[in-house]
């Protein structure tokens, strides 16, 4: 099928229009109701169960979610977005594309079942039954399809991959043509997944994940491909926290505030950040080695009873009257021999009284 026609819409747009024939696929895929989901009671949020809420907590992370919706991928794929490897006229035609924490698939299935020049797309996602949501959808456009899609083997895990890390996996291959491969694995895509950055043309990391796996996050994407473009939750500035500079620089359609994308929880746009790998930079525009990071997960809101301040903590969904005493990478410790507190960088071991 045909790529998506570039121009179809303006900046300012959070979607744009997604080739009716794409979304007719995927709703035989996932069901007419559950393509363009709007709101914070979707399908991959009532799935969850409680032993899966558990897990969560103890990892220190959310189950918090939301999904881009189909327009909005479409725009994210627009060429001077992600797009450029893609759909210009020397595109690669053997094209990978990754997405970390594929929730229940719909946006790598998207962007495979659009974009032919996609011959790889690999969606990995850590919640099992967000997970069987992506599987389910692949086997059930399989048989709605046969003439046109098939199941094959999953691709074998690398050996460097932890033992036992790499969970289920379901594969769809299109039947003709370059034969190309839609792949879910459930799996941490920190141990199963990540390495393929190196490989990979276009990475979706519309996922929210704990602070403390930030400088993993780094290292890995210094290996990512030049040319590479990555969508991301974060802007990379704050959470680069690695003592190298980043190879990435933000595409600069993308650099005005307005570059919004519509998600279920904002149909009128939400800021995503897109960056390409580009070693040629003269100067850095991420640079390592900083110890004054910005990020915290903690944010001050105000309680409306009561009109006093309490801290809520974004990764855990949890809140509290108390000043965190860690925030990011730095710790807030109590030195009883001076009376005062002092900083620590958990990264460095490097301390400090201001």
């Amino acid at each position: 099928m045909p790529a998506a026609p570039e121009g179809d819409g303006t900046a300012d747009q959070a979607g744009f229009p997604t080739p009716p024939r794409v979304l007719e696929e995927l709703q035989l895929a996932f069901g007419e109701n559950l393509v363009g989901e709007t709101g914070y009671d979707l399908a991959a949020t009532r799935c969850c169960s409680d032993e899966e809420k558990s897990q969560a907590k103890e990892r220190g992370s959310s189950l918090l979610y939301g999904e881009l919706l189909p327009d909005g991928v479409t725009k994210a794929m627009s060429g001077e977005r992600l797009g450029k490897r893609i759909q210009s006229s020397q595109a690669n035609p053997g094209a990978i594309v990754l997405e970390l924490g594929s929730g229940s698939g719909k946006v790598a299935m998207q962007t495979w079942l659009q974009y032919p020049n996609v011959a790889h797309c690999l969606g990995v996602e850590l919640v099992p039954s967000r997970y069987e949501i992506s599987a389910k959808a692949v086997r059930q456009l399989v048989s709605k399809r046969p003439e046109a899609y098939r199941l094959v083997d999953p691709t074998p895990v690398p050996s460097s991959c932890p033992p036992g890390a790499a969970g289920e996996a379901i594969c769809m291959q299109e039947i003709g043509g370059h034969q190309r491969k839609l792949e879910f694995r459930c799996a941490d895509f920190f141990a199963v997944g990540l390495e393929s950055a190196a490989k990979a043309d276009v990475i979706f990391f519309a996922v929210h994940i704990p602070c403390k796996l930030f400088p993993q996050l780094a290292s890995t994407l210094l290996t990512a491909k030049e040319g590479c473009r990555i969508f991301s939750y974060h802007s990379l500035g704050p959470i680069w926290w690695c003592q190298k500079p980043s190879p990435f620089k933000q595409v600069p359609i993308n650099i005005p505030e307005s570059d919004t994308f519509s998600t279920s929880w904002s149909p009128q746009g939400y800021r995503f950040y897109i960056y390409e790998c580009d070693r040629t930079q003269t100067v850095p525009e991420i640079p390592g080695g900083g110890l004054n990071e910005t990020f915290s997960e903690w944010q001050p809101m105000q309680d409306e009873a009561s009109q006093k301040w309490y801290y809520h903590n974004h990764e855990t969904e949890e809140s509290q009257w108390e000043m965190p005493t860690q925030a990011g990478c730095w710790q807030a410790i109590w030195s009883p021999e001076w009376n005062a507190h002092f900083y620590h960088h958990v990264l460095t071991g490097h301390t400090q009284w201001e």
